[in-house]
């Protein structure tokens, strides 16, 4: 009786935790698979991958996408301007505006254009979106978050080779497909149209570099970026490759 008073106990601190956090779909991350938006998309944890900085458990494929199978299109997953929650502009369908949002929540689902290159998709810059699990607007199911570049590097520094498959399309293999990273492609932060789809790779990482740009890695057939020092405009659209760690 006591274990199981123990074990309620945990599980309502940590539902408190996630929900007070405004971690996104806090409810459903208790049990195997990991369903988030409403059951529409699952996701499992891969096995630990231990690296320079630490053991690190990616999800199996980027956020949004249903399928793991680098053949087809289902694998890309959803483009995300950096530091914005899962409001429904991160779809592929999602409709643009001009209008920058005062917030960090923007309170509706249309990909914000970048008409003005200011970098971001926010009127003032804020660096403290997406920092960690418990980050504010924190797009990954509860208990999970970004990368830092730092966690990044050290996992291409197991090694990587960029391949393709009979469809066509390119993807990242990394640690000797421990990891695999599709070249979902990118969402234009002046325009609001697709890029290099199926061909480059393009993912967020949760560090904050200066105003208006974050960290990130990408890659293509020819060359894969990894420089800690390399950024992305906020206002463009990546994809997000959640993990945890030990």
């Amino acid at each position: 009786m006591n274990k199981l008073i123990y074990l309620l106990l945990a599980f309502s601190i940590s539902l408190f935790f996630c929900k007070y956090t405004n971690a996104q779909d806090y409810y459903n991350n208790f049990a195997k698979p990991i369903t988030t938006q409403k059951g529409q998309f699952i996701y499992l944890e891969l096995p630990p991958i231990k690296s320079e900085a630490g053991v690190l458990y990616f999800l199996d494929r980027n956020l949004g996408a249903s399928s793991t199978n680098v053949e087809v299109s289902d694998s890309w997953g959803d483009l995300y301007q950096w530091g914005r929650e899962t409001d429904g502009h991160e779809k592929r369908f999602s409709d643009t505006t001009l209008l920058y949002s005062k917030t960090q929540e923007a309170n509706h689902n249309l990909f914000i254009v970048d008409q003005k290159k200011s970098n971001d998709w926010l009127l003032s810059s804020e660096n403290d979106l997406w920092q960690g699990s418990e980050g504010k607007n924190n797009p990954c199911p509860c208990g999970y978050r970004l990368p830092t570049q730092k966690e990044w590097r050290a996992v291409l520094n197991l090694g990587y080779e960029v391949k393709a498959t009979p469809s066509g399309y390119y993807y990242l293999s990394v640690a000797n497909g421990q990891l695999i990273l599709p070249c979902a492609g990118l969402r234009s932060a002046y325009t609001g149209h697709f890029q290099h789809i199926g061909t480059r790779g393009y993912y967020w990482a949760s560090d904050a570099i200066t105003k208006g740009t974050s960290g990130c890695i990408d890659f293509n057939k020819e060359e894969l970026t990894t420089n800690i020092s390399i950024f992305g405009f906020r206002g463009f659209g990546r994809s997000v490759r959640c993990m945890r760690s030990e």
